[in-house]
């Protein structure tokens, strides 16, 4: 999942003077946080659980109604549990690390559960959450920034841009974890304005990392970042300044290759992956599970092969992604394995395959990002003879998935089945596989 930009704040606005309340929370909300009542509006209160009685103070406004800050617990609900990080709190990255894991679990689901109903998809049936274990997140995308001629690296405050220096993360492979110190003292030797991102993955070849910053390396600094991916062992090294486009490569130890159904890829440096090992296999096992072996496939939003290349080693596939950089790592490792696979650049929001294009498939799978696949679905819901019989769609957005499964069972597909797939632990994101047949 990339991670999303935070939008300015809107002027004009005008937020509720500060004041302190005693609230009871009656539910937990879609975004994690505890939902409350006073007078006649909403109060959002985070880290916080159905029956909790608390003192919160009133900060500002969402939607229609106020978000709080939690000051204390005066009396615990059923279900609290003391989180198991100590940058709970501060880190915006968990939301729901003080809840019980069988409560959670449950409200996890729920998510999916309420976003169908919504929609009128209330008799669609959900299968079991599926749960991927903590500290098995082989992916990441940390910020850092100088300050005090230290550097902090890890993830982003709650609703801020304020970096959290991470000292142990319960969510990271420890691979990832035990490479954060050494991360820091090679961005130390950078001279770095402002800060910047960094992405690391585990590969087999090890860790493959790109900094994008804004500073102009010279040099001393080029031969610096290369000793730096020496000590450390990384696997591949690289940089890019914002907005360039150009990513430079600092040193290159090793090929950094991830495998798709056996399959070995060398993706593009910080190439988009299903953040977790497990995660990726569950929503594989279910998209083979549900297309029959040896006909012809259409990957949409097909990555760098997750999918494509499992189901490529069974039938003809042909794979659409909208980004060079995937399209040229997949196809290179379907022509070394031999397999009957195709890859096409295309923008799938904008020129989405039409209804006559389709028929050349009896399947299609769709992987889009957050803002889901309208157009396609769109496409997919029109009636023409013939084409595709099944649809695995996965999506990490119960919201835009619940509003494309709706055009869809509106163009007559009908929803034979979803799985909730929990590989984002203590957040209120979930990934989720539907499948549809006509």
């Amino acid at each position: 999942m990339r991670k999303p930009r935070r939008a300015p704040p809107r002027s004009g606005r005008i937020s509720p003077a500060p004041r302190t309340v005693e609230l009871t929370i009656e539910q937990v909300g879609a975004r994690g946080d505890g939902i409350a009542r006073l007078d006649a509006e909403t109060v959002f209160v985070p880290f916080t659980v159905a029956g909790d009685k608390v003192l919160a103070r009133i900060e500002g406004k969402r939607g229609d109604g106020l978000t709080a800050a939690l000051i204390e617990v005066s009396e615990p609900g059923p279900g609290r549990v003391a989180p198991p990080c100590g940058h709970y709190g501060r880190c915006g990255g968990c939301s729901l690390q003080h809840m019980d894991d069988s409560l959670y679990a449950e409200w996890k689901r729920d998510l999916l559960i309420t976003q169908l109903a919504r929609q009128g998809l209330g008799d669609v049936p959900v299968a079991p959450l599926v749960r991927v274990p903590p500290a098995s997140r082989r992916r990441a995308d940390f910020t850092f920034v100088r300050a005090k001629g230290a550097i902090l690296l890890g993830f982003n405050g709650r609703a801020s841009h304020t970096v959290i220096d991470i000292e142990r993360c319960p969510l990271l492979d420890p691979a990832l974890g035990a490479a954060l110190p050494g991360l820091r003292r090679m961005l130390g030797g950078i001279a770095v304005e402002g800060g910047g991102e960094m992405v690391v993955t585990l590969t087999e070849g090890g860790l493959d990392v790109l900094v994008e910053a804004p500073a102009r390396l010279d040099l001393f600094e080029r031969e610096a970042l290369a000793a730096a991916a020496q000590s450390l062992d990384l696997a591949r090294l690289h940089w890019r300044r914002p907005g360039s486009g150009f990513v430079e490569p600092i040193a290159r130890r090793r090929p950094a290759l991830v495998r798709f159904g056996g399959v070995a890829v060398e993706p593009a440096p910080g190439a988009f992956l299903q953040p977790t090992r497990g995660g990726e296999l569950a929503i594989a096992q279910a998209i083979l599970a549900a297309i029959p072996g040896g006909v012809p496939v259409a990957d949409l939003y097909a990555g760098c092969g997750s999918f494509s290349l499992p189901l490529a080693q069974r039938g003809p596939v042909r794979a659409v992604e909208g980004e060079q950089g995937p399209v040229a790592a997949l196809d290179a490792a379907a022509r070394a394995a031999k397999l009957p696979l195709s890859a096409e650049v295309r923008d799938l929001a904008r020129r989405p395959l039409a209804a006559h294009e389709l028929k050349a498939f009896r399947a299609v799978v769709l992987d889009p990002p957050r803002a889901g696949a309208a157009a396609q679905a769109a496409e997919l819901a029109r009636p023409a003879g013939g084409g595709p019989a099944t649809i695995a769609m996965v999506s990490c957005n119960p919201a835009t998935l619940a509003r494309d499964l709706k055009t869809l069972c509106d163009g007559g597909w009908h929803v034979e089945e979803i799985s909730p797939i929990d590989q984002f632990p203590w957040s209120a994101h979930l990934e989720a596989v539907a499948i549809l047949r006509l």
